[in-house]
């Protein structure tokens, strides 16, 4: 059976997404600046703070931090939908996430826990499939329920 470029390409950007938070979750925090395009050529909003417009070397500078202060880190990605425009594509997805933030000064950690919409665009390079624009944004907290 041959496999379509279409195909192959959503394949090939599925297992970039993948490979990215499995990079967070094995603590190899050093490739997760390869998965996004050049300073000038990405964009970021993220859920956490700060909530301004990021590059890709703040973007990589927090996610270090992210991930290197979360320990049991587990994720999954849920409805992956992958849009394809020629050398653009457009992933959407949910994520949950769950972990132990753990603060080094007073040896305490806390749960970590959330279910986030992500929007990926990412773009064809002579490097393959990199990450050009993300913006994560939490689902709101549910109300509760009074009695």
């Amino acid at each position: 059976m041959e496999i379509r470029p279409a195909d192959k390409d959503r394949k090939d950007i599925e297992a970039l997404i993948r490979a990215f938070f499995d990079a967070g979750k094995s603590k190899d925090l050093t490739a997760l600046a390869d998965f996004h395009a050049p300073k000038d050529q990405f964009t970021k909003f993220d859920e956490n703070p700060p909530y301004t417009r990021q590059d890709s070397e703040e973007a990589f500078v927090y996610e270090q931090a992210a991930f290197a202060n979360i320990s049991d880190y587990s994720y999954s990605i849920d409805e992956l939908r992958i849009d394809l425009f020629g050398d653009v594509a457009v992933a959407t997805f949910y994520l949950s996430y769950s972990g132990i933030f753990v603060n080094d000064y007073s040896f305490e950690g806390s749960p970590v826990r959330s279910r986030t919409r992500v929007t990926m665009v990412l773009g064809r390079t002579p490097k393959g499939w990199r990450v050009v624009h993300e913006h994560l944004s939490r689902f709101p907290e549910a109300p509760s329920k009074s009695r």
